[in-house]
C-alpha cells in the first residue's frame, strides 16, 4: 500500500467514525451566554436569522419583525416550550433572565453541526406577547437558509398551537 493511500484510508475512517459518533463531540458548542437584544450586533456572515420586536433590537436590523400573539408571556412560553420539546436534535442549553430567556441547540441530522436559538420572551399590555429569537450556525459561513427556514416554520407552528388554545 502507498503511502498516499495509506494516508486516505485513515482519513476516510476517521470520517467515518465521525459520523457513526454522530460527529456532535466533534463539534462542541461550548459555553452559551444570554443575549443581549438591545445591544446584539450579527456577524458578517449570512448563516444567521433575527427576529425581534420593533425598536428592542437597536444595533442590529431584524430580518422580521415579532409577531404579537394574544396570550399571555407564560401562554407563549409554555407553548413555544412544547414546540421545540418535539423539534428533532434540539436540547435546551441554557436558561437566562428567570427563564424569560432560553438557547437551545439544534443539530443538523447527518453530521450534527450545531445551531444556537436565543429566545427571549416579553409580556405587552392586555395580555398579549411577543418574542425575540435569534438563531446561528456555530460553524461555517453559509447555512442555506437553514435557520430562517427554521424559525420560520417554528413561527408558524406556534401561530397554530396558539390558535387551537384560543379555540378551546
Amino acid at each position: 500500500m502507498t503511502q498516499t493511500l495509506g494516508v486516505a484510508l485513515r482519513s476516510l475512517s476517521f470520517f467515518a467514525v465521525l459520523v457513526v459518533a454522530g460527529c456532535s463531540a466533534a463539534f462542541s458548542v461550548g459555553d452559551v451566554d444570554a443575549i443581549d437584544f438591545p445591544t446584539l450586533s450579527l456577524a458578517e456572515t449570512p448563516n444567521q436569522y433575527l427576529v425581534c420586536p420593533p425598536d428592542l433590537c437597536r444595533e442590529a436590523p431584524a430580518d422580521r419583525a415579532s409577531p404579537i400573539f394574544s396570550v399571555d408571556e407564560t401562554a407563549l412560553r409554555a407553548a413555544w416550550e412544547s414546540l421545540v420539546a418535539a423539534a428533532p436534535r434540539s436540547t435546551r442549553a441554557a436558561e437566562f433572565k428567570d427563564g424569560r430567556q432560553v438557547a437551545y441547540v439544534q443539530r443538523t441530522a447527518v453530521f450534527k453541526f450545531p445551531d444556537i436559538i436565543s429566545v427571549e420572551f416579553f409580556a405587552l399590555d392586555d395580555g398579549r406577547s411577543t418574542i425575540a429569537i435569534y438563531s446561528r450556525s456555530v460553524y461555517g459561513r453559509s447555512d442555506f437558509g437553514v435557520n430562517q427556514k427554521r424559525i420560520m416554520t417554528w413561527l408558524e407552528q406556534l401561530a397554530e398551537a396558539l390558535e387551537g388554545r384560543a379555540g378551546r
